[in-house]
């Protein structure tokens, strides 16, 4: 029986991580790969900080995103993803959590680094969003989250950023600056060849370091949605 995240047409369940309640899935094998390639490509640790973006929205980027977080944590590293998806955040449904004393109340002086980081039950760090703001750019651009980036590094093995869609605001090349590398995400079907191609442009022209690409719902010879892997070095 395919989960119902991984059908083409499926409800968002965030909460479902493959990798976690089905191991001996070709999902959660593909999910390995990737993670194993990711290790591959980051033998001498230059890549700390890694950026998961689309070139639109339903691609399945915070699915695969959370499965690689768990998988990573699973390894023993230590991990801890954010949600820099300000305009549209997911990654508190991934934790069943309300999406409340995030990133935004922190950027703002409302809350302590301690009251922003969270632990689940699988040992995955994670920072929520926060509360909606108008000041998106200006919270992306400010020193301190640079400065809480950089706190990260120092006490994580892998900072995880899940961030916008390229093609639908300008947040995540304003991230780019801040990462070490991304992990360009392509739903297969979803988005024009023309629209990727522009959205893969747009981060090379922002001189983003683009370490792999993950294709999600990729059809495969029984009938399942799965995921594929690529990854690239200079």
């Amino acid at each position: 029986m395919v989960p119902n995240i991984l059908k083409r047409k499926r409800k968002e369940s965030y909460g479902y991580l493959v990798a976690r309640e089905d191991k001996m899935s070709f999902v959660t094998e593909s999910f390995q790969k990737l993670v194993l390639n990711l290790e591959y490509a980051n033998v001498d640790n230059q890549y700390k900080v890694i950026q998961f973006t689309s070139t639109l929205q339903a691609e399945g980027k915070t699915t695969l995103f959370a499965n690689i977080a768990y998988l990573l944590a699973d390894k023993g590293k230590k991990v801890v993803v954010l949600d820099l998806d300000l305009r549209r955040p997911k990654l508190n449904r991934v934790f069943s959590e309300i999406n409340k004393d995030g990133i935004t109340d922190y950027l703002a002086g409302k809350i302590t680094y301690e009251q922003l980081l969270r632990v689940s039950e699988d040992g995955i760090y994670y920072m929520v969003a926060g509360e909606k703001t108008t000041a998106v750019i200006n919270l992306l651009e400010s020193k301190k989250l640079e400065e809480l980036i950089n706190k990260l590094k120092e006490d994580f093995d892998y900072v995880l950023l899940d961030t916008p869609p390229v093609l639908a605001v300008a947040d995540t090349l304003i991230i780019n600056k801040i990462s070490d590398g991304v992990i360009f995400v392509v739903g297969f079907g979803k988005a024009k060849k023309a629209l990727v191609r522009d959205a893969f442009h747009a981060l090379e022209r922002n001189n983003a370091k683009i370490i792999g690409i993950g294709f999600t719902q990729v059809k495969m010879t029984n009938g399942v949605y799965g995921y594929k892997y690529s990854y690239k070095y200079d």
